[in-house]
């Protein structure tokens, strides 16, 4: 019996100190600094808006060098955002939603409504290069259910 109770001593000992140290620091990490969301958030402003004008190299320029060895010329990346991603590249209307960060990643979502209304959710992931910029490294769009008023 008091080996038992050793145990779960020591087990509630652990855990309280994964609470007290470990959380801190896993909830520290997933809160992204005031000024990198300003930050990202304009370079989505930035990146949307030029979809919007058609000026394709400004909208290339926030490509990460991921995206852009995947797609190396500004013609063949836009020719994937236009076919694979319509309501971002001529979003009707959008709000910035939650934003985290993991592992040096910020993932920041957006709601988006279409021409049609329909909503989409969207999540860009952004990574900030050696230049401190932050440049988007990939997006995931998803259709919401129903439609924008």
């Amino acid at each position: 019996m008091r080996g038992d109770a050793r145990n779960k001593m020591g087990c509630a000992v652990v855990a309280v100190w994964l609470l007290l140290v470990v959380s801190p620091q896993v909830l520290a990490e997933s809160v992204v600094a005031e000024a990198d969301l300003k930050a990202i958030q304009l370079v989505i402003d930035g990146q949307i808006l030029a979809f919007k004008s058609d000026d394709y190299n400004a909208a290339y320029a926030f490509a990460a060098p991921n995206v852009k060895q995947a797609f190396p010329t500004v013609d063949i990346f836009i020719n994937m955002v236009k076919s694979g991603y319509e309501p971002l590249y001529r979003p009707a209307s959008y709000f910035f939603g939650r934003s985290m960060l993991s592992e040096g990643e910020v993932y920041q979502e957006l709601i988006i409504s279409d021409a049609t209304r329909q909503l989409w959710q969207v999540i860009y992931t952004l990574n900030q290069q050696q230049d401190q910029s932050w440049k988007v490294s990939n997006v995931l769009m998803y259709p919401y259910q129903g439609t924008s008023a």
